[in-house]
């Protein structure tokens, strides 16, 4: 398995580098904030000044305006964003939204949807989880009842990232309760302000909205927006679950790189009892720790990739990777709180904030992260099950004993 980067992608990444010095990524305006994801906040502007370079359709085949350059390509785009603190927040899911049309969509959506994508015209949110149905995505209620030549769906989603500003929605749905209970279930691509739909913000922590609820009243939606066969979507879900953990959970190990760098930078220049906290043996324990932690993070989402791009199976690797960023994530955040002290609460804006107000942000961000996207408890589950070869249900410890 070879991790080195080719002599094209390194040019590619010089690419990125000279572009990120000419567009300052502070510079440009945004609709949405940063949720710590390591994607920085939701900016349309700097969405299409990646467009206008040819990035955002550049792995496509050339049947749908792509460029048909290696994958490997998204990934180093991904690293110097995030290494940046780039806000290139919509684009992991106009990523994922456009190798799902490419894949299972319609003409009309390959002809629609996917242009407005490549121009950085199009962002999208995710309507899977509800009220009653989160880990178990099987137990939603929202459906879709087939109607001519449309679909008219009533349900209720919640925990839909960015739902108030994106474009459009990808929303899950049940369209048969005959087949067997992981079938009978449909993906539409379904526009904002389709009549029939009302979209809620949810204040988070940081006192930001992020997250929306999302009320589906008899919203009609055209049958050629459906993504794959009537039925199917389940497989859909699943690979989108997937590729959600690995390119929505990629570019956290950059980003936690470029938030650790910050926080040596504080230690090695602050004093604390007459010397810098940097010469403390527990603090340069606890960053060297998560040095290790970070670029063992990195190494496996390479590695998945890797795999991905060979063509081999990828089984627990992405549920790993995932549950190791969020984790590390939250580690990296209650340390730098630590280091600041008193300065540490002070958000973003504030007088005498330290490292930008960064940490108070990711310190309450990061802390649902380990829910979002797939529980670490659930995906511990996958890895114990896919990757050791543990029963899938064990048995309860008055059988066992």
């Amino acid at each position: 398995m070879e991790l080195a980067l080719t002599a094209e992608e390194r040019a590619f990444a010089e690419e990125v580098r000279r572009f990120l010095r000419a567009h300052p990524p502070e510079t440009f305006p945004v609709e949405g904030v940063d949720a710590g994801y390591g994607s920085g906040a939701h900016s349309r502007a700097f969405l299409q000044a990646l467009a206008a370079e040819g990035w955002l359709a550049m792995c496509w085949p050339k049947a749908y305006g792509g460029a048909e350059r290696p994958m490997f390509f998204k990934l180093v785009l991904f690293e110097e964003l995030a290494l940046a603190g780039a806000p290139f927040g919509p684009l992991a899911g106009s990523w994922q939204t456009a190798d799902a049309i490419i894949e299972y969509g319609s003409e009309r959506l390959r002809r629609e949807v996917l242009p407005a994508i490549a121009r950085g015209e199009a962002t999208f949110w995710q309507g899977y989880s509800e009220p009653g149905a989160g880990s178990d995505l099987l137990a939603l209620t929202t459906e879709a009842r087939r109607d001519g030549d449309d679909y008219v769906i009533r349900g209720h989603k919640i925990w839909s990232s960015h739902a108030g500003i994106a474009s459009y929605g990808l929303v899950f749905a049940r369209t048969s309760r005959e087949a067997r209970r992981s079938r009978g279930f449909s993906m539409f691509v379904v526009r904002n302000g389709t009549p029939g739909m009302d979209i809620r913000p949810i204040r988070s922590l940081t006192g930001d909205v992020y997250h929306h609820e999302v009320f589906l009243d008899d919203v009609r939606v055209p049958a050629d927006l459906r993504l794959g066969p009537e039925g199917e979507g389940f497989v859909a879900l699943l690979n989108g679950l997937d590729s959600d953990r690995f390119w929505g959970r990629f570019y956290k190990g950059p980003a936690l790189a470029r938030v650790l760098a910050q926080l040596v930078e504080h230690a090695n220049t602050t004093v604390a009892h007459g010397a810098p906290l940097a010469r403390d043996p527990v603090v340069r324990r606890r960053l060297a720790s998560l040095a290790a932690d970070i670029a063992a993070l990195r190494l496996l989402f390479w590695r998945a990739a890797c795999r991905m791009r060979d063509g081999a199976p990828i089984t627990y690797e992405t549920a790993m990777a995932k549950v190791l960023a969020d984790e590390t994530g939250q580690k990296l955040a209650r340390l730098g709180m630590e280091l600041l002290g008193m300065w540490g609460p002070l958000r973003r804006g504030s007088r005498g904030a330290k490292i930008g107000g960064e940490l108070s942000h990711a310190y309450l961000t990061s802390l649902g992260h380990t829910i979002a996207g797939g529980t670490a408890e659930v995906l511990r589950t996958t890895v114990a099950v896919r990757g050791l070869g543990l029963p899938a249900e064990p048995r309860a410890r008055a059988e066992a004993r």
